[in-house]
């Protein structure tokens, strides 16, 4: 028996990778958000609004999170998954996005974030959203969508 579903939610996520995809731009979240979710590093997202296609959340969330204004044709849907959340019984669906930036990019963080590292997959943080088999699966569909 399914577990009572009181809400949904839709949401988005980006993974930034350099050209060469052996590096992955991660955003070190603010003390509150580390309280709230329990880890430190992750992705670039949010919720979709009301009304928002997924691609434009996606693009706004770089743009809030980041100050970085990305062409539409520079993000590439990777992944889109669903699942219950149970521990606060939501129904979610996240949007997962890729896109390539260089290493030397100057990033304007907005106050839900503390600093940004590009990270080794080789050497990736512990404290993390994602999986280490989650980011190597988005490195390989991320080469995919990329290729010519």
């Amino acid at each position: 028996m399914r577990s009572k579903i009181t809400k949904f939610g839709f949401a988005v996520f980006t993974y930034i990778f350099n050209a060469e995809f052996n590096k992955i731009l991660l955003i070190k979240r603010n003390s509150e958000k580390r309280m709230k979710y329990g880890v430190t590093w992750g992705s670039i997202g949010g919720k979709i609004e009301l009304g928002e296609f997924s691609v434009e959340a996606c693009l706004r969330e770089i743009e809030e999170e980041t100050g970085i204004k990305l062409d539409p044709k520079m993000i590439k849907l990777i992944q889109v998954k669903e699942f219950i959340n149970k521990e606060i019984e939501e129904y979610a669906v996240h949007f997962r996005y890729c896109s390539i930036l260089p290493e030397d990019i100057q990033l304007n963080l907005n106050d839900e974030s503390d600093e940004y590292k590009w990270f080794s997959l080789s050497d990736l943080p512990e404290s993390m959203f994602e999986s280490l088999e989650e980011i190597n699966l988005f490195k390989s569909l991320a080469i995919t969508s990329f290729s010519p």
